[in-house]
């Protein structure tokens, strides 16, 4: 467990969680109306350390949790919380797919598309779906998960919070803003290190990635003109919008470079130079179909 006061009465608890991003990090506030920013995973470690932070913090206990998105690094140990008395607020789309992960039908949704959309052979989606119901181990979906509206304003600890709308890596993921201090809790929406992988997801029936509308939440981002953000992977970082815009730069770089293949599988494979990990495999997939989806909607630029 890693404890740093980051701003008066607000703290970022770094713990350990057993995946391939290994580190994740929890906003927590103290005052009026203790509050936390994500969860980590359902396990009795990342509990245990979240329950030594709070007794070295002076906390009782939480009041409430603030969800940024639904997957289980964020949002898998909410339950164990919620019977130590917390409110969990989530928002109302990302619940929506939580409510898919945790029944099993989005496995269905992602078999049904991946061979027709992104042409997986049978033998590896298999390896993917069954790595994917794994994670299912991680994430413990709550009863009485209350909804979050977009631009709604909520105290946590001293402070107040609006919420904002930041969908790509999820449809429905939430950013944190206190504008008094300029902090942005950005979840996995603004990383200092990695441009997060777009989620995909139907949309009238049909399979969308989140991609664009990622290019929208960094426009949304930026906007807000705050000082820093704090993301749930890495260190808390200044200027925001410069950050943005590096990541803008990235994207629009790999769409004008992109040449579409034989499926979007191949072309993922080929980005791990052919080597079949499910993981992997299933992020670059995310990647590639963001930017084949771009490629005929953006206008040529130079960056």
């Amino acid at each position: 467990m890693v404890l740093r006061e980051i701003a008066p009465e607000i703290f970022c608890l770094e713990v350990s969680v057993k995946l391939s991003i290994n580190k994740v990090n929890l906003y927590i506030f103290r005052g009026k109306v203790p509050t936390m920013i994500d969860t980590g995973t359902n396990d009795p470690e990342v509990y245990q350390a979240i329950q030594e932070a709070l007794k070295e913090l002076g906390i009782p206990r939480l009041e409430q949790v603030l969800l940024t998105h639904w997957h289980v690094d964020h949002a898998g140990g909410a339950e164990s919380l919620r019977r130590d008395g917390a409110r969990i607020l989530s928002g109302t789309r990302d619940y929506e797919e939580w409510v898919n992960f945790s029944s099993g039908k989005s496995f269905k949704i992602y078999e049904a598309y991946a061979d027709k959309v992104w042409g997986v052979p049978p033998e590896q989606l298999a390896i993917i779906l069954e790595y994917n119901k794994r994670l299912t181990f991680f994430s413990t979906l709550p009863e009485g998960v209350e909804k979050i509206d977009v631009g709604a304003v909520i105290q946590a600890g001293n402070y107040t919070l609006k919420t904002i709308s930041t969908p790509g890596h999820t449809a429905g993921h939430l950013s944190y803003y206190e504008e008094d201090l300029g902090l942005l809790f950005t979840g996995d929406s603004l990383l200092p290190d990695v441009v997060p992988y777009p989620g995909a997801w139907l949309e009238n029936g049909e399979l969308v990635s989140g991609l664009p509308s990622y290019l929208h939440a960094l426009e949304r981002i930026e906007a807000l003109g705050a000082r820093a953000y704090l993301p749930a992977h890495g260190l808390a970082r200044k200027s925001p919008e410069s950050r943005c815009q590096e990541i803008r730069n990235q994207i629009l770089r790999q769409v004008e470079s992109y040449v579409p293949g034989e499926s979007i599988f191949t072309k993922a494979l080929s980005l791990s130079k052919g080597k079949f990990d499910p993981m992997t495999a299933f992020i670059h997939m995310h990647y590639v179909y963001g930017w084949e989806s771009l490629k005929l909607n953006l206008p040529r630029q130079s960056n």
